[in-house]
């Protein structure tokens, strides 16, 4: 394929789904699907896809100073590198939450074992007051 559409096919394709994946993190955001903490690094990364495909001069520029000569290959890197970098903060807050979980499921087992033994004097106070009546 010559001409224009074939030389810039990576690029407008790579444009189409940077454009696509913001109106999904909008959409997303919009119907709190996703919290506001976590909205800013998808939005992030959205913006950093939708510059990269729409200007080429800077994705070469990158790929100069890294040294790939294919810019759409640096294009790749930097989508698998940002997947990567926003698996690690969700297993480090996946991390958190299970320690949290842990800690509450623990809270919570004493808490129950203490509403049992103030339920058992409960009770051995009601026998009393009845016996004495």
């Amino acid at each position: 394929m010559n001409g224009f559409f074939g030389a810039h096919q990576f690029e407008i394709v790579a444009f189409v789904c940077s454009l696509c994946f913001m109106f999904f993190i909008i959409e997303s955001i919009r119907k709190q699907l996703i919290k506001e903490a976590y909205s800013l690094i998808w939005i992030f990364m959205g913006m950093i896809l939708i510059i990269l495909s729409i200007a080429p001069q800077v994705l070469k520029l990158v790929s100069d100073f890294i040294g790939i000569a294919y810019p759409p290959y640096t294009l790749s890197l930097v989508l698998i590198t940002a997947i990567l970098l926003i698996l690690v903060q969700y297993s480090i807050v996946i991390s958190k939450q299970t320690e949290r979980i842990k800690d509450l499921t623990q809270e919570l087992g004493l808490l129950a074992e203490k509403l049992s033994k103030l339920q058992d004097r409960i009770d051995k106070l009601d026998k009393t007051e009845k016996s004495s009546k």
